[in-house]
């Protein structure tokens, strides 16, 4: 019987796992490749990774359909906290569990690597990859680890079905996860900090899930990015530093039931043509503890900025935690949720906290915006007059 289960410490390797674990997967994936040769004889392969240090030298190419590659724990330890303390003490200086050390020497920015090149355009479809339950370490990088720049984790980069990305830990990584053109893509209860960005679904993706994750990502970045997704779901998640959800031409999406935690603006900015998309029962903490840095946005920007046509911010709490002397433009007054272009957007049921000095702004081009028992009427900005509100009772 074709084997379909392989332990990197045990497969007949060219070289040790410890000393390459990239190198190991490569040709076990060339394995399988050499095994089932048919349509209809490709189960795929569980590549099991077990508890241990490994250094990755060599990119991993995934370009077959049905892997599993598994570890026995995320292993997660924040390498900024023990970067900037003194270790003397420490039991653990390391990443544990299944721990992968990206020391890339083959000019590769890529850990792993996910594209099928082939034609037509149906058989590059990869279909149920899966990562799960290992640590991907980028070993060094400096604040603000600037996304796009260097290393990233798991670059799904052709169009996938049913990508599963689970239990996994991310640490200095330029970009944890990258997911392009992604249908039904599972990316729960993982754990990405100090990296540029958590997680990145470029081109056209549609029914995501982004769901019970820890994702902190640095001020050059966002906790999640997407561009023209439908349908994705962002919920149950805590997003902390620059805690932030970004959606670019994104529609009938939602974000809720999410612990935000930032220093800066911005922490769900719906740009473009966002439509019918629906924001609800999160938590949206603004704090100032890294006012000296700055990720482009002042306190105008608002800690919510919609554009875009019927779209949904309900029974949400935003908590404003900021300093009047650390209010950038200086002694500004801060913008809760700016409804910066569109038509028929709905602000219902939200709450304000921490400061009585506060606005919810229009701009001049919104048109059929509707407030209701979300603020005071003074507390309404208005460059229209195209709008209702019902003020809190």
């Amino acid at each position: 019987m074709t084997t379909t289960v392989y332990d990197v410490t045990t497969f007949p390797a060219s070289v040790p796992a410890t000393t390459d674990i990239g190198r190991v997967i490569n040709e076990i994936l060339a394995q399988v490749h050499a095994e089932q040769t048919s349509q209809t004889t490709r189960p795929g392969a569980v590549i099991y990774i077990p508890p241990g240090h490994y250094d990755l030298l060599t990119r991993v190419v995934i370009d077959i359909s049905y892997v599993q590659i598994k570890g026995s724990g995320h292993g997660f330890q924040s390498l900024a906290i023990r970067d900037e303390s003194d270790t003397t003490g420490w039991v653990d200086t390391l990443p544990g569990a299944s721990h992968i050390r990206v020391l890339n020497t083959d000019g590769a920015l890529e850990a792993f690597l996910v594209k099928r090149d082939a034609s037509p355009s149906q058989a590059g479809r990869i279909n149920s990859v899966e990562f799960r339950d290992f640590i991907i370490d980028g070993v060094e990088a400096s604040k603000p680890y600037l996304p796009g720049s260097g290393k990233i984790g798991i670059n799904v980069a052709s169009d996938s079905d049913s990508v599963r990305i689970e239990g996994m830990g991310f640490v200095y990584l330029s970009t944890a996860m990258v997911l392009r053109g992604a249908d039904a893509a599972w990316v729960t209860g993982n754990f990405a900090a100090e990296c540029g960005s958590c997680l990145e679904l470029t081109g056209a993706s549609q029914v995501v899930r982004v769901t019970n994750n820890s994702l902190i990502s640095a001020w050059a970045g966002a906790c999640v990015r997407a561009e023209h997704a439908e349908g994705l779901l962002v919920e149950g998640n805590t997003l902390v530093w620059h805690g932030s959800v970004h959606l670019s031409e994104c529609s009938r999406c939602s974000i809720a039931s999410n612990k935000f935690v930032s220093s800066w603006p911005g922490m769900v900015w719906m740009e473009g043509a966002c439509d019918e998309n629906l924001i609800t029962g999160n938590l949206f903490t603004r704090v100032d503890t890294e006012s000296s840095n700055d990720n482009g946005h002042d306190d105008l920007f608002g800690m919510l900025q919609c554009s875009g046509t019927d779209n949904l911010v309900s029974s949400n709490l935003f908590s404003y935690r900021v300093d009047a002397g650390l209010r950038r433009p200086a002694s500004a007054i801060p913008t809760i949720v700016l409804v910066k272009s569109g038509a028929n957007n709905v602000i219902m049921g939200n709450h304000v906290c921490g400061t009585d000095d506060y606005r919810i702004v229009l701009d001049q081009s919104t048109t059929g915006t509707r407030i209701v028992h979300s603020v005071p009427q003074t507390a309404v900005e208005a460059y229209t007059q195209d709008y209702v509100c019902v003020p809190m009772p």
